[in-house]
């Protein structure tokens, strides 16, 4: 059985390695919403893990459920800081004709 403790101190640091990793190899356009966007699925992953969970199993302050708000809570402020006109120049790069 996984705990949450563990899982929440794991899936922040995916997404903090994922950070500095992107940040030194991808495009800085695209570092905060590709964080945000694993963040996100980071936290659908705990939700799964929360769902097939038995709920009396273990009776602790902190669940998956509540790992899996607090990633997306954390996602949702990296994509509040997104430039809007980062994004333009994101999407303009991709549809750019020869």
């Amino acid at each position: 059985m996984l705990r949450p403790k563990v899982t929440g101190a794991a899936a922040i640091l995916i997404a903090a390695a994922a950070f500095v990793a992107g940040a030194f190899m991808l495009p800085r356009d695209v570092v905060l919403p590709a964080t945000s966007t694993l963040l996100f699925i980071l936290a659908a992953v705990v939700a799964l893990v929360a769902a097939r969970e038995d709920p009396a199993a273990g009776e602790t302050d902190l669940n998956h459920y509540d790992v899996a708000g607090i990633l997306t809570f954390i996602g949702i402020c990296a994509a509040s800081q997104i430039d809007p006109d980062q994004l333009v120049r994101l999407v303009e790069g991709a549809n750019r004709e020869p």
